[in-house]
C-alpha cells in the first residue's frame, strides 16, 4: 500500500471521541537523552573492575590520535566537567553534542603522523596483498575439540580479565601481585563481548556465504539492547537508517578502538586453517562499527584465530598474520615495532614499558596498546595457557578483551581435552550473557553450533 493510501485510511476510520484524555503527561516519561546516558558519556565505572572511565573524554582524545585538532572540544571538556559536578544536566547535554560537532568538524593537522599511513576501506584494497592458502588441518585434528577448547579458552580469558580491565601495571600489580594470571572473586562470562560473536553465528546461519555487514547490523539493531563506545555510536547510526560502512565511521570517534579485535576471533573459529575467509568475513563484521585501522584489528583477530588450527606455535602464528596487515598502515607499523621489541629482549616487562611509552596519550580502549598486548603474551607465553595469562593479565589495558583473544588461540591449540582444568571447570559449561534470546547456554552447544557452521562454502 502506498504510505498516502495508508495515512489517509487512518484518517478516514478515525472517529472523535468526547471522553477522549489528552496524553502529553505521557511526553515527561519519555527522553531523547536520558540522565543515565548521559553521566555513562561523561563519568562511570567499568562494569566488571570498577575502574573509572569517560567516554566522552576517550571520544576527544582518539580523534585527535587520528590526526585531527581537538583544542577546542578540549575547552569544552573542562565546562561540562564543571556542570557534571554542579549537576545541571541541561547543559551538559547541550555542551554533549557540542563537542561531538567539534570532533567532527576538527582541522586536520597536516604534520601529524597519522597522515603519513595509508588506510585502505574496500575489501578489494585491503586484502590485495594477502595470500589466498587455504591450510588442510592434519587427519589426527579433532576439529570439534578445537573449537570447543578455543570457546572455553575465551570465556574464561574474558573472565578472568573482566576484574582487571582499565588499571595500569603498576597499580594491578601492587594490588593483585601474585594473583595476576588467576580467576579472581567469582567467574563470571557476562560481558559485551561475546555479544556480537553470537550476533554473528546467528547471521551467519540465516545468511550463509552471502553474509554482509548490513545483515548482521540489522541484528544487531534487532537483539542488542545496548553498546559501548564504538557500537554505541553503530547502533545509533543504524537504528536511524545509517547502514555500513557508514555507520562504523559515521559520527563515530571510536572507529579504532578494540572492539572489532575483541569480537573476530569467531571468524577464526568458523574458517579453521583458512585465514583468507576469516579476514573477509572478520571484514564484514567489523565495517559495521569501525573503520580503517579499527577494521584491520578485527581481520588480524580471526586471522590468527585461524592460523592457530594449523599452527602450535604462538610466535609462528604471529609472524604468519603480518601476510594478512594491509602494508604501508599504522596498524601494521605498530605490529611490526612489537615484535621487533620482542624479539629484542628477553623480558616482556621491558616490552611493556615500551609500549606504556609509545600509547601515552591513547585511551586504554584503543586497539594499538591491547594489540601489543595480545602480542606481547603470546610472544612470551610460549604457549603456556597460565605464564600467558599471567602476562596479558599485567599489562592492564582492556584485559577481558586481550585474555580472550589469546584464550581462543591457545585453547584451540590445546583443544578441549588437553586445556588445563583450572580454567574451563569453573565455568560449569554454562554461558551467560545479556542477549534476551542467549540468556544462557552450554559452552558445549555453542562448540556444537560453530562447528556445524565451518561446513558452509
Amino acid at each position: 500500500m502506498k504510505a498516502w493510501k495508508n495515512e489517509l485510511k487512518r484518517r478516514k476510520n478515525a472517529k472523535p471521541s468526547k471522553l477522549s484524555e489528552e496524553n502529553w503527561g505521557k511526553m515527561q516519561e519519555l527522553s531523547i537523552f536520558p540522565d543515565d546516558l548521559l553521566l555513562a558519556f561523561w563519568e562511570s565505572n567499568v562494569p566488571g573492575s570498577d575502574a573509572p572511565e569517560s567516554m566522552i573524554v576517550g571520544a576527544v582524545q582518539s580523534v585527535e590520535n587520528m590526526g585531527r585538532d581537538v583544542s577546542k572540544a578540549e575547552i569544552l571538556l573542562e565546562k561540562g566537567f564543571q556542570y557534571l559536578t554542579t549537576g545541571d544536566y541541561p547543559k551538559l547535554k547541550a555542551i554533549t553534542s557540542e563537542i561531538f560537532y567539534l570532533l567532527d568538524n576538527a582541522p586536520i593537522i597536516e604534520s601529524h603522523s597519522f597522515h603519513n599511513y595509508s588506510r585502505p576501506l574496500k575489501w578489494g584494497e585491503i586484502s590485495k596483498s594477502f595470500p589466498q592458502t587455504k591450510f588442510t588441518p592434519s587427519n589426527n585434528v579433532d576439529l570439534k575439540d578445537k573449537i570447543h577448547g578455543g570457546w572455553l579458552g575465551q570465556l574464561a580469558g574474558g573472565s578472568m580479565g573482566t576484574r582487571l580491565e582499565g588499571y595500569t601495571h603498576d597499580a594491578l600489580e601492587q594490588v593483585y601481585g601474585d594473583e595476576l594470571g588467576h580467576y579472581i572473586g567469582e567467574v563470571s562470562t557476562l560481558n559485551d563481548d561475546v555479544t556480537y560473536e553470537l550476533i554473528f553465528l546467528k547471521t551467519y546461519e540465516e545468511k550463509k556465504k552471502e553474509i554482509s555487514s548490513t545483515d548482521i547490523a540489522k541484528n544487531w539493531i534487532s537483539y542488542i539492547p545496548f553498546g559501548w563506545s564504538a557500537e554505541l555510536i553503530a547502533l545509533e547510526n543504524i537504528k536511524r537508517g545509517i547502514f555500513p560502512p557508514v555507520s562504523g565511521y559515521f559520527h563515530n570517534p571510536f572507529q579504532e578502538w578494540i572492539g572489532a579485535q575483541m569480537r573476530c576471533m569467531v571468524q577464526g573459529l568458523i574458517a579453521p586453517g583458512d585465514p583468507y575467509k576469516a579476514a573477509k568475513l572478520a571484514f564484514i563484521d567489523s565495517q559495521v562499527s569501525h573503520s580503517g585501522n579499527g577494521i584491520y584489528g578485527g581481520i588480524h583477530s580471526a586471522v590468527m584465530t585461524s592460523l592457530a588450527f594449523v599452527l602450535n606455535d604462538p610466535k609462528k602464528i604471529i609472524i604468519e598474520s603480518l601476510q594478512y596487515i594491509p602494508k604501508n598502515t599504522e596498524f601494521n607499523k605498530i605490529v611490526l615495532d612489537v615484535i621487533k621489541y620482542c624479539q629484542e629482549t628477553s623480558n616482556w616487562l621491558t616490552v611493556l614499558r615500551k609500549v606504556e611509552n609509545d600509547f601515552e596519550s591513547y585511551n586504554w580502549v584503543h586497539l594499538y596498546p591491547n594489540t601489543a598486548a595480545v602480542i606481547t603474551s603470546l610472544w612470551f607465553g610460549e604457549g603456556n595457557f597460565d605464564e600467558s595469562m599471567k602476562i596479558v593479565a599485567s599489562f592492564g589495558y582492556d584485559v577481558d578483551c586481550n585474555a580472550g583473544e589469546i584464550g581462543t588461540i591457545l585453547g584451540i591449540i590445546y583443544g578441549k581435552q588437553n586445556l588445563p582444568n583450572h580454567w574451563s571447570n569453573p565455568l560449569k559449561n554454562c554461558l551467560e550473557t545479556y542477549l534476551p534470546f542467549f540468556k544462557k547456554m552450554k559452552i558445549s552447544d555453542l562448540a556444537e553450533w560453530t562447528y556445524e557452521l565451518t561446513n558452509i562454502t
